[in-house]
């Protein structure tokens, strides 16, 4: 087991850690610390909490890349036929692309929202009276209890 590390080196191995993986809980694991240090840090250091934010836009950022590159090259996916990998007849591998047409929703809606994003409308037809509905509500309430009160009474 490594020697007991200082409580700043090993929150600066976290984010190094968070900083190629954007995982809390891999992050802890490689840098050997419990999560809730991380939670209570963000809590109570504005300074750290402010490095973790950036920390967060950069591995948002290169998400974001890898699935932007997905959804404009696709994927090489290798074929096989009866469990084995197939072949051109001069002995090349077969592969295809394949692209995720919902990823690419996705990100259409994400870069041009006012095209893409949901629209969604609500209507309501009719009318309700309040006042009327909660009187009715009151007397019904009154009827059971006088009800409840014959009973025992």
């Amino acid at each position: 087991m490594p020697a007991k590390k200082s409580t700043p080196s090993r929150v600066a191995a976290f984010l190094e850690a968070y900083a190629g993986c954007g995982s809390v809980t891999a992050a802890a694991k490689m840098a050997a610390i419990d999560k809730n240090l991380h939670y209570r840090r963000l809590k109570k250091d504005p300074e750290y909490q402010k490095a973790f934010d950036a920390l967060q836009d950069r591995v948002g950022q290169e998400l974001e890349d890898v699935l932007m590159d997905r959804a404009i090259n696709g994927v090489k996916r290798q074929l096989f036929w009866r469990g084995k990998p197939m072949k051109t007849r001069d002995g090349h591998l077969v592969y295809e692309i394949e692209y995720d047409n919902q990823l690419g929703v996705t990100l259409a809606k994400r870069f041009r929202p006012k095209l893409y994003r949901e629209h969604v409308v609500q209507e309501h037809t009719g009318s309700i009276n309040l006042v009327e509905r909660l009187e009715a509500a009151r007397a019904r309430l009154l009827a059971i209890r006088r009800d409840e009160e014959g009973k025992t009474g």
